[in-house]
């Protein structure tokens, strides 16, 4: 019993980190129904600080997809700007759309604070 301990820690460690990958794999999404609002957060790469900004109530299509260019207009002197979408990942009913493909904090996105999975996934 003593010896099949560890193989047991192993196991289960194991199994964990594939439900763990499975997961991941799971919350990665082709396309979803946005209700229409979003935050978009911008983080200019000139800033030295890397200081981001959220920009609240953004209106957006009602679907989005990977591989789309969202029309965007915000800002209290309103900006516009084509928003490409590369990665979906959904968290519960809240999914974050990224520009990019890499890194997750600190970069440019849309988050959707109610959404559902839209398409064949």
């Amino acid at each position: 019993m003593i010896r099949a301990f560890p193989r047991l820690i192993f196991a289960v460690v194991i199994a964990g980190l594939l439900v763990s990958a499975g997961q991941a794999r799971a919350d990665e999404v082709t396309a979803i129904s946005t209700g229409g609002q979003g935050d978009l957060t911008m983080c200019p790469a000139w800033w030295v600080d890397s200081d981001c900004r959220v920009y609240h109530h953004i209106n957006l299509p009602a679907q989005i997809a990977v591989g789309d260019k969202v029309g965007l207009r915000f800002g209290s002197n309103p900006k516009h700007y084509r928003f490409p979408v590369v990665r979906i990942v959904r968290d519960g009913n809240t999914c974050s759309v990224f520009s990019q493909t890499t890194e997750t904090k600190d970069v440019e996105k849309i988050e959707v604070a109610s959404c559902q999975v839209s398409g064949a996934q």
